[in-house]
């Protein structure tokens, strides 16, 4: 139990920085006790990812008085006076990505939903071989290479360090999937000659995972069996309108630990070290999603941007999808980004004007020194441009799953009422509303939110993974961190985003916030602004919303009027806040003026104050397009009595927001197949009593 364990030193190791936090007993319950970051030591010179961790060590030491080194090492375990750890867990994502090619019948079918199931780990898709793609051929000429001969070639000189075959329905016929599995064979074979001069064959057997038609199982295995090191999962798409990813996911996760995870610098001194060995960041927080998104009766979206890879990871009770992306990321992963979005897309989230050989040359020396910081204004808003842009692929990228079989069971598309983000440049960002934007510009979901709020945290800290990283160790002590240590750091906004297809400057709706103890403010917001109402932590709110015909608060009617219980809302950095920018993100044809509107969300948010200074207008920033625009300074809040001091606009009938969200407490689904962590961490807590709209006690 927590109060027997003592000290524990999780440690986090990235491809750019390394993170520890020391966690021990203090009065009776174990907490952090401190944090420490440094750039990581997998790259020469030192080619051993202890030495970071020991440096960690060493300032958290100086921060919090203890002596946790002795002769330069960890001193494990703890001793008498409580001088260093008993245990030490450590969680990575710097073993790097697998290398993985897809061959599937149908691009469209199966190697779509093979391409869902590798993004369970750090995988890097080097090229996707499909026979649709052959039947489109055009006629050989004489002395052509014929499409089967091109594709050996290809993969021979790719050398992946897995391949994944995929295609068949269940019941379908197999012939397809077995040439899919020759094909394969022919790519472990190479020539080479000796010193003699005599052709030798060699066959290289690499991992092979065959994820497709269930009839075609015998045949791909005769075909492989001394070819290949195969591995046989369920059938990834077992019918059109069916995904079953799962089975694929453990089978890339498995091999990832098998085959990548011992290429980390150092990793059988952290094995010998760890009782719990070591496991890969996107493993622990997935692990924790479900958890949480369990324990608290919420649709849940973590989403993460590190240096050489990004992930979101949603979760709902029975439910769970994730998506990572291991070669998109802020540093070492910026090449992949800028393919990805090209130029134009980053330039959108400028506020100020540089051109693509600017940008390009920036991200070059981003990815040559990637752990250098911002050294201007310009490097700081280029980071975080570049960071919305991985997020926005991780989150399209989750999006794509799942929504087979949410249509096939008439199920909802990753709704969510809570969001946790993470990642260096989040967390590290000098204004809280600068990590939010970063935040709401990446979620361009267009499907029905049936949560009318939904709650922004910044895992400033990072102990998502942590509490991961002990869940295996101590399950309660996983609970008790995320509970007590990770909630208050930092709740970010309660935010809103309604739905309508309004003109700029036109009114979206009215917003009333009612502080506990405190005043009311109200405030009318236009369609494409951004409005903030200030609700401190530690203090509680209720808001009303009450939207313009034709605009509508999650679910409800539009034009209905959606009030919170009181002292519903909790308080947080940046309050509540109102996006009224619409969802997909309206972008200006002019560049000048796409520069006027991020400038005004920027404001809106506290990120910047006054004028742009990199704009040629007039001293105050203009309206977005008109006179009823958005402002370019945070408006001052307006007291008021019992009368309203704006006139509310049209609106329909009043409904409440727990009647939006179904008070009713979801029957949760079966639990999946047995996995130890989370059924181990489904054990410390009972099930949730029935709380408000976000299922939270009234404290």
């Amino acid at each position: 139990m927590t109060a027997t364990i003592g000290a524990v030193l999780v440690a986090e190791i990235g491809s750019l920085t390394t993170r520890v936090t020391l966690v021990d007993d203090v009065d009776g319950e174990s907490r952090m006790v401190g944090h420490a970051e440094t750039s990581s030591s997998v790259e020469p010179p030192f080619q051993n990812a202890l030495y970071a961790i020991l440096e960690a060590a060493a300032r958290l030491a100086e921060m919090t008085g203890r002596q946790l080194l002795r002769d330069g090492q960890l001193i494990m375990p703890q001793t008498a006076d409580g001088d260093g750890v008993n245990q030490l867990v450590a969680v990575t994502s710097a073993a790097g990505p697998m290398s993985v090619v897809l061959t599937a019948i149908a691009g469209d079918v199966s190697a779509r939903s093979a391409t869902h199931a590798i993004r369970a780990t750090y995988t890097a898709l080097l090229q996707v071989v499909t026979l649709d793609d052959a039947a489109e051929q055009p006629a050989l000429s004489a002395g052509e290479l014929s499409w089967i001969e091109r594709q050996v070639q290809a993969l021979l000189n790719l050398r992946p360090d897995a391949v994944v075959i995929a295609g068949g329905l269940e019941g379908g016929a197999v012939d397809a999937v077995n040439r899919l599995a020759h094909i394969v064979g022919l790519t472990a074979l190479s020539t080479s000659v000796d010193p003699s001069g005599q052709q030798r064959q060699q066959i290289t057997a690499r991992p092979v995972i065959y994820a497709g038609n269930s009839n075609a199982h015998d045949r791909v295995v005769a075909a492989l069996s001394d070819r290949a090191e195969i591995s046989v999962a369920d059938n990834v798409r077992p019918a059109l309108d069916r995904e079953n990813l799962d089975p694929t996911r453990r089978e890339i996760s498995r091999l990832y630990e098998k085959q990548i995870l011992p290429r980390l610098p150092g990793i059988a001194v952290l094995r010998r070290m760890s009782r719990t060995g070591v496991r890969t960041v996107c493993d622990v927080t997935g692990l924790m999603t479900r958890f949480v998104a369990e324990r608290y009766g919420r649709r849940l979206l973590v989403v993460d941007v590190g240096a050489a890879s990004s992930a979101a990871y949603w979760a709902a009770p029975g439910r769970y999808q994730l998506a990572v992306l291991g070669t998109e990321g802020v540093g070492y992963g910026l090449p992949q980004v800028l393919n990805a979005s090209g130029i134009a897309a980053i330039q959108r989230w400028l506020p100020f004007a540089m051109d693509g050989q600017a940008i390009q040359q920036r991200i070059l020396n981003k990815v040559l020194r990637p752990q250098t910081l911002p050294a201007s204004r310009e490097d700081l808003y280029l980071d975080h441009a570049l960071a919305r842009e991985a997020l926005i692929h991780a989150v399209h990228a989750l999006g794509e799953q799942g929504v087979v079989n949410a249509q096939r069971e008439q199920e909802p598309v990753l709704e969510y009422d809570w969001v946790i983000a993470g990642g260096g440049v989040l967390a590290h960002a000098p204004n809280p509303g600068l990590a939010l934007l970063a935040v709401l510009d990446a979620l361009q979901f267009t499907g029905d939110q049936s949560a009318p709020l939904f709650d922004v945290h910044l895992d400033i800290l990072g102990l998502l993974v942590a509490c991961g990283g002990l869940a295996s160790l101590d399950p309660d002590l996983a609970v008790t961190l995320f509970d007590r240590d990770l909630l208050g750091n930092m709740p970010l906004a309660t935010c809103v985003i309604p739905r309508s297809e309004g003109r700029i400057g036109e009114v979206a709706l009215e917003v009333e916030l009612g502080i506990v103890g405190g005043r009311t403010e109200r405030r009318t917001v236009r369609h494409g602004e951004l409005v903030r109402l200030a609700l401190p932590q530690g203090r509680f709110g209720h808001v009303t919303l009450r939207p313009a015909s034709g605009v509508r608060i999650g679910k409800a009617e539009p034009g209905e009027e959606v009030p919170s219980d009181l002292g519903q809302i909790k308080g947080s950095a940046l309050g509540i806040v109102i996006d009224a920018r619409g969802r997909p993100l309206a972008f200006a044809a002019d560049a000048r003026e796409q520069r006027k509107r991020l400038w005004s969300w920027l404001v809106a948010l506290g990120a910047e104050t006054g004028a742009n200074p990199d704009q040629e207008a007039s001293p105050a920033v203009e309206a977005l397009l008109g006179r009823e625009a958005v402002t370019t300074a945070v408006p001052e809040p307006m007291v008021v009595g019992t009368t309203e001091a704006t006139p509310a606009p049209s609106r329909g009938r009043r409904i409440s927001l727990d009647e939006l969200a179904g008070v009713e407490e979801p029957e949760v689904p079966a639990a999946p197949p047995p996995e130890d962590d989370l059924a181990q961490l489904r054990q410390t807590v009972e099930t949730p009593k029935r709380r408000g709209f976000f299922r939270r006690g009234k404290e």
